[in-house]
């Protein structure tokens, strides 16, 4: 309830607070379900048994593309802007691309592992897996923007999506694992077996810099900053170190998820001036000594914060777009 919009909030805008948006995100993807997942769905889910697990390999298209038709469907239909679009895209990319599990668990494999993994993750499912939801999202972009930009705006994503409500979501007929890679394939025209290969049944990242750049855009990183590489909790007994991420500078050091930061260089360690603590010895070129408890046992570590790879990814229009470029774009978000 407190999602949506009321009298007198702070943010008063056309479209409503950030909040609101997702909430109608939210709404707009289970709406469209009615049509993927209700009746287009995978032969393994057919007849549906609700008092036992159900396992395929298919949810990075089942819930994967329906994450990118909800916010799609929003700004076609003039809920969300173009600019607020293009952010909550850029936002799906960091999620993806920040964790390292999408360079080790294939999306394929996520839909299979939804019951073992996906939903019953630990502290360190960043490390080691990848949300079928958000991968799903950004294979159905990729595939979106490739077959518009190959045809040049003749064959769409939306042309596949259509081609499968005739031949499973009208008839009941289930789906086969391999029969949507065949149907998109044969609906955009476009040989696709390479692609779904590395992107879905292998760990390589849609290719979305050069996809992006057929359309007059330009998927951009912001400057990371300095850190030790790790997600926290505040806690009675200091900061809590909820996730730790592959690479970084708490792992080289040897912390570890659940570990509880108490002291940095001899200090009370707090949550709210971890940032500064960072910052400052990054300037002054040391490693600060940090006291941790791993359960009941109290040690030492000497951690060198280090500037992340990236903090985030934006998505920017190029300084000179072509006429095509622009009817692209215009077609892709129906503005």
């Amino acid at each position: 309830r407190d999602d949506l919009p009321h009298v007198g909030m702070q943010e008063s805008t056309q479209f409503g607070t950030e909040r609101y948006r997702t909430f109608l995100g939210l709404v707009s993807h289970e709406y469209f379900h009615t049509w993927n997942v209700k009746r287009i769905k995978p032969a393994a889910f057919t007849p549906y048994d609700l008092a036992t697990e159900n396992y395929t390999r298919q949810l990075w298209f089942f819930e994967g593309f329906t994450s990118y038709y909800d916010d799609l469907v929003l700004v076609r239909t003039g809920l969300l802007t173009r600019e607020q679009y293009l952010a909550s895209l850029a936002k799906t990319i960091t999620t993806v691309r920040r964790g390292s599990g999408a360079t080790k668990q294939s999306v394929a494999e996520s839909s299979f592992d939804a019951w073992t993994k996906y939903y019953r993750q630990d502290e360190n499912a960043p490390n080691a897996v990848v949300s079928y939801y958000a991968k799903g999202a950004l294979v159905a972009l990729a595939l979106d923007l490739m077959i518009r930009s190959e045809t040049k705006g003749q064959r769409t994503l939306d042309e596949a999506m259509l081609a499968l409500w005739r031949e499973h979501g009208q008839t009941g007929v289930g789906l086969e694992e391999g029969e949507i890679e065949e149907v998109i394939a044969l609906a955009s025209g476009l040989d696709l077996e390479k692609f779904f290969a590395r992107v879905v049944h292998g760990t390589q990242d849609a290719p979305l810099e050069p996809l992006f750049a057929a359309f007059g855009l330009q998927l951009k990183k912001i400057a990371g900053r300095v850190s030790f590489g790790v997600k926290t909790q505040a806690s009675a007994e200091g900061i809590k170190l909820v996730q730790v991420w592959d690479g970084g500078a708490a792992q080289t050091a040897g912390l570890s998820a659940g570990d509880v930061i108490v002291a940095i260089d001899g200090i009370r360690a707090t949550a709210a001036q971890l940032d500064d603590v960072i910052e400052r010895t990054h300037l002054a070129k040391r490693s600060p000594n940090v006291h941790a408890f791993r359960r009941d046992e109290l040690m030492q570590f000497t951690v060198t914060p280090t500037q992340d790879a990236f903090s985030a990814y934006v998505i920017e229009a190029l300084p000179r777009r072509s006429a095509l470029h622009k009817r692209l774009e215009s077609q892709w978000l129906k503005t």
